[in-house]
């Protein structure tokens, strides 16, 4: 795993080792042309040309190498590429992604190329023809708004770029600030051909509710930081970018400052407590699928429950398990420290889940007297019913807090029926309206 790039959504991490209204901003070309360089070096034979798109970090040669095996099989298995045709490309945060859809003579397929700021490739994928090959935002109708582009400083070092979505006209707006789950995840939490905090945004600035969203600091810095591993914490990860996120809010003259609300999402809703804590003037919290439990009480259940739905090289899924799980008993182990060498769940250092471990979340939530909201799925397998009990039961009599159960709802808030799948998450879909008029609900109440 390259850094602390810990995802809740574990289901991604293992299949990834397994197996007209497209864009929310104007495309930008070069990345196209990016794009059509890299095929058409390999459509001739020249793959040696295409070094060039990776620098020499060993992140960037082991990019480069899997990259490269990755071509090299799709050609042996399909055949040289006779055709290159459309090429879009999606904004991914600070980042770019690109699709082209290629030719062989054993049909048509997809490369995805996804860039970072310094258009170095950062991944490399292979689809099947597929007619939506990127977002689809939801249909927009109301317009009267203005998307503003952002930069969040929480320290001289850092510089996490963001989008505000303010309703048009002279009232001035309640917001909301949108937290990330774990993981480095762009400002509009890209998954697949989903954007779920884009959703959430573009839904609640129709419905007069202003939204900040920002680029996580582990996808900015995702394999270039500017601050040193062991130092990732909870804090450094995710709280002082929120808090520092709410302090810039607090200087905008076109929302009310009186009505800002903290949406955590996942670890961003198991962090809510803390942020909550530094800042002053909140007007509530709202955790979405908040954890009850340490990450490392949940991870196993997670790896357990994907590994369900494994049909295709089970022995291979049962390897990556058991070895994550027995990363995670290193991790709780007593004599855990500081300066203990020894391998940890997904690269992260003995720090964070020290952190992880000692951290107590509901205890810090019943200190709270602010409004907290918790809304959770019932399709969530990431964070489960068991979550739920436990935040209703340790916030039981306390008159500021208030809970919601979506029976059809899985950890992304999309609708289903049935157990929750890990494709899910993948395949095109929308945040539920339920979601969103309940926070318009809840944020615009007197």
């Amino acid at each position: 795993m390259i850094k602390l790039r810990y995802s809740s959504l574990i289901f991604l991490f293992i299949f990834s080792l397994l197996t007209s209204n497209a864009q929310e901003e104007p495309v930008k070309d070069p990345y196209i042309k990016l794009a059509k360089q890299f095929i058409g070096a390999v459509k001739r034979n020249e793959y040696h040309k295409n070094h060039r798109f990776f620098d020499s970090s060993f992140y960037g040669k082991a990019i480069s190498a899997q990259t490269q095996k990755m071509v090299e099989d799709f050609l042996n298995e399909k055949g040289p590429i006779v055709a290159i045709e459309k090429t879009v490309a999606d904004t991914q945060g600070c980042k770019m992604a690109t699709c082209t859809s290629i030719k062989t003579a054993k049909g048509k397929f997809l490369w995805y190329h996804y860039f970072d700021q310094a258009e170095r490739i950062q991944r490399f994928a292979v689809d099947t023809f597929d007619q939506q090959w990127f977002y689809v935002p939801g249909l927009i109708t109301n317009k009267n708004f203005t998307r503003k582009e952002i930069v969040i400083e929480p320290n001289a070092f850092i510089r996490l770029p963001g989008s505000l979505y303010v309703p048009n006209g002279n009232k001035k707006s309640p917001m909301v600030i949108l937290v990330h789950g774990s993981g480095p995840q762009d400002r509009n939490v890209s998954v697949g051909k989903n954007k779920v905090f884009l959703d959430m945004a573009l839904d609640l600035v129709q419905k007069g509710v202003s939204v900040l969203i920002y680029d996580k600091r582990t996808y900015v810095y995702q394999y270039h930081d500017p601050f040193p591993m062991d130092s990732m914490d909870y804090y450094s990860e995710t709280v002082d970018d929120a808090v520092a996120a709410f302090k810039l809010a607090k200087t905008f003259k076109d929302i009310d400052t009186s009505r800002i609300y903290i949406g955590g999402h996942s670890q961003g809703a198991l962090c809510g407590p803390l942020i909550a804590k530094g800042c002053k003037g909140l007007k509530g919290l709202i955790l979405l699928a908040a954890p009850g439990r340490s990450l490392l009480e949940i991870i196993p259940e997670q790896l357990d429950y994907v590994n369900t739905f494994v049909t295709q090289d089970k022995a291979r899924s049962e390897e990556i398990s058991n070895a994550i799980k027995w990363q995670v008993k290193n991790a709780l182990k007593p004599d855990l420290n500081l300066k203990s060498k020894v391998m940890l769940p997904f690269g992260a250092k003995p720090k964070y889940w020290l952190m992880d471990r000692n951290y107590k979340v509901l205890e810090e939530a019943k200190k709270l007297t602010l409004p907290v909201y918790l809304l959770q799925g019932g399709r969530d397998y990431n964070v489960t019913k068991t979550d739920y009990d436990l935040w209703t039961n340790a916030m039981t009599g306390k008159p500021n807090f208030k809970s919601y159960w979506y029976e059809d709802l899985d950890h992304m808030f999309f609708e289903g029926l049935g157990k929750g799948k890990p494709e899910d998450a993948v395949k095109p879909n929308h945040v539920s309206k339920k979601i969103t008029d309940k926070l318009v609900e809840i944020v615009t109440a007197k």
